[in-house]
């Protein structure tokens, strides 16, 4: 616990080293406080939105689009992991459309769901996908291929079927790596709906709010605002998922 407040203490006072330095122009950082304080809990002029509404709106499309991408990448991953033929043939479509990053998908997106009732939503929960389906898919189908091939010899020679190892041996010994690809995944995720939001009039979003307040005059304050509260919930969301590990994984 020391370490980390001396961690924050040390950003801060390089932060005002930076401002008095005038290497950049930035705001002193008890004013930026003062501001995100101020914004969390009283709507912003421009938007009429608070930023604990902006983060709502951000969290509630990284959630449902991650949890339909790990919906698909697990049971897929295990299935590419313990069953060779399907490996070969979705790993060649994976290893093309993997190397793209989310942010490339943004303008595709756009325009595919651009005749849709909510296009812009809908390309955001799909640029979330992308984020959040690859990072998990790869984890859990390394997890699955590196079962350790003596428990499966083990469980043939007792008569077990595909279905018995793939259920009570492949699947729990991918539990490590369907952990380690949620976390990762859920990171990606939050990061792309960041960039999607401030490329589309979305009406709220901690992405958009960060882009208006650029547009509306360069307010630097409200930007480190919406860019801390960013950071804040992404490590939340990672500190969770590390206790959600040792909960299900105690032997980690």
């Amino acid at each position: 616990m020391r370490v980390r407040f001396f961690a924050l203490c040390t950003f801060v006072l390089f932060w005002y080293v930076i401002v008095f330095s005038r290497i950049v122009e930035l705001p002193y950082p008890h004013k930026v406080f003062l501001v995100f304080f101020c914004l969390l809990f009283h709507p912003e002029p421009v938007l009429g939105k608070t930023l604990i509404e902006h983060a709502i709106a951000s969290i509630f499309r990284v959630l449902i689009a991650s949890f339909i991408a790990f919906v698909i990448a697990i049971p897929l991953g295990v299935a590419m992991g313990w069953f060779e033929r399907l490996n070969l043939f979705a790993s060649t479509i994976v290893e093309v459309l993997r190397p793209i990053p989310p942010l490339a998908w943004i303008p595709l997106a756009y325009i595919l769901f651009s005749k849709l009732s909510n296009p812009t939503q809908t390309a955001q929960f799909f640029i979330v996908f992308i984020g959040a389906f690859f990072p998990c898919l790869i984890s859990v189908v390394d997890a699955a291929r590196n079962t350790p091939s003596e428990l499966i010899e083990m469980a043939r020679a007792f008569n077990a079927n595909n279905r018995k190892i793939l259920s009570s041996i492949v699947l729990p010994h991918s539990l490590q790596g369907i952990v380690t690809g949620v976390r990762i995944g859920l990171g990606v995720g939050w990061m792309s709906i960041i960039a999607a939001e401030m490329l589309a009039t979305s009406g709220a979003g901690l992405g958009y709010f960060i882009m208006v307040m650029y547009e509306v005059g360069g307010r630097i304050a409200e930007i480190i605002s919406g860019m801390t509260l960013i950071g804040i919930i992404g490590y939340v969301m990672n500190l969770l998922l590390l206790k959600i590990e040792r909960v299900v994984m105690p032997w980690r």
